[in-house]
């Protein structure tokens, strides 16, 4: 903070007072983005009014900063004493005209806070007969590529073990249905107000591909499966990107003790026989915590979610342990969160607008800029 002294007492005492008024109308507005409802304009236009009064007072303030420093400076009786003041101001006038360049971002926060008060409700997957057709065809080449990149990543036999336990191979899910499905999932995570260390477990992981791809969108992502070569596969794949927090182990799906540890669990249809993946089914869903974020994208399981006492939110995604009516509820709160996934950022400094942007990130919402693909 400012470093009052006799002359510079009454700029810190006005300089504290003004940030403390911004400070506050920002709690307001971070309460209010927390709230499900986002009916609540006639607050928040309050609140921005009062932000726009701060930022008038402030420019006056600053008025006022230069014209006592002015004043002081012209009473120097000499070259060493206007040195020795300017010095003694040069702290103060740096904070200020710092918090200054903050509180000028405000035309560009203003903008995302009204992203969010004035959305409507996107469902949680895209109706893809209404893609246009170059989007279609790219996704579909897209998928090709990702098609072959698993087959090399799972070159593998099985082995005797995972053969005697009705294992199939590990099978390739299109690499964009895949993303919709975390895509999904991420945003009723955020709608859960689970927005920090989600972790997320791919149940017969394979090589792995998955469960990197999985960290797109949460902080860690873990993977097991019974066969040996899928999971020397996946930890060379790993092995390639240092920072990735990513693990896989060997474990027996049927007898993993651990599902309670995950937020969200993802498993395809791994086991031929339809008794024991029903087995498998039931030791997930009662061994995960009530509301676990599900994946299960295969054609049996819609029919088996809710004598499995599952919730079914949208498309393949589900809630553990929840009332249909509940898992309703929570859909209409997730298509409320915006679209926007955030890369993880350097350390930034902490502004004034921090908490605000936080809070937009946890409702799925970032500057337009940062949405744009990056051009290498």
């Amino acid at each position: 903070m400012l470093k009052p002294s006799d002359a510079l007492d009454d700029i810190y005492q006005k300089f504290t007072a003004l940030r403390a008024r911004f400070e506050t109308e920002i709690a307001k507005l971070v309460a209010e983005l927390d709230r499900p409802s986002r009916n609540r304009i006639a607050i928040i236009n309050a609140t921005h009014a009062s932000i726009e009064a701060a930022m008038r007072d402030y420019q006056v303030f600053m008025t006022h900063v230069n014209a006592v420093r002015l004043k002081e400076e012209a009473q120097a009786e000499t070259h060493q004493d206007m040195i020795s003041k300017r010095r003694e101001w040069g702290a103060a006038t740096a904070q200020t005209n710092l918090f200054r360049s903050e509180i000028n971002r405000w035309h560009e926060v203003k903008g995302l806070v009204l992203q969010q008060v004035k959305q409507r409700r996107q469902k949680l997957y895209a109706d893809e007969t209404k893609l246009p057709e170059t989007v279609t065809a790219q996704l579909l080449a897209s998928d090709e590529v990702f098609k072959w990149l698993h087959v090399a990543l799972n070159g593998a036999q099985q082995s005797e073990e995972a053969i005697q336990q009705s294992c199939f191979p590990d099978i390739g899910l299109p690499n964009s249905d895949f993303h919709a499905h975390l895509h999904a999932a991420y945003r009723l995570c955020l709608a859960l107000k689970r927005n920090k260390g989600v972790r997320f477990l791919d149940v017969g992981c394979g090589g792995g591909l998955k469960v990197y791809s999985a960290l797109r969108y949460f902080e860690d992502a873990q993977g097991f499966d019974l066969e040996p070569a899928y999971v020397e596969a996946s930890e060379r794949l790993f092995s390639l990107d240092p920072t990735a927090k990513a693990t896989v182990f060997k474990q027996d799906a049927l007898t993993f003790e651990g599902y309670d540890a995950f937020d969200v669990i993802y498993f395809y249809r791994l086991i031929s026989d339809d008794a024991v993946l029903h087995q498998l089914e039931e030791r997930i869903t009662s061994m995960a915590r009530p509301e676990t974020v599900l994946i299960a994208p295969y054609i049996t399981f819609p029919e088996r979610f809710e004598s499995l006492g599952c919730g079914r939110v949208s498309g393949a995604v589900y809630l553990a342990q929840t009332s249909q009516k509940k898992a309703d509820a929570y859909r209409r709160l997730a298509e409320r969160i915006g679209s926007f996934v955030p890369h993880p950022d350097p350390p930034a400094p902490h502004s004034i607008w921090t908490p605000l942007i936080e809070a937009s990130r946890a409702n799925g919402y970032d500057f337009p800029h940062r949405h744009k693909k990056a051009r290498y």
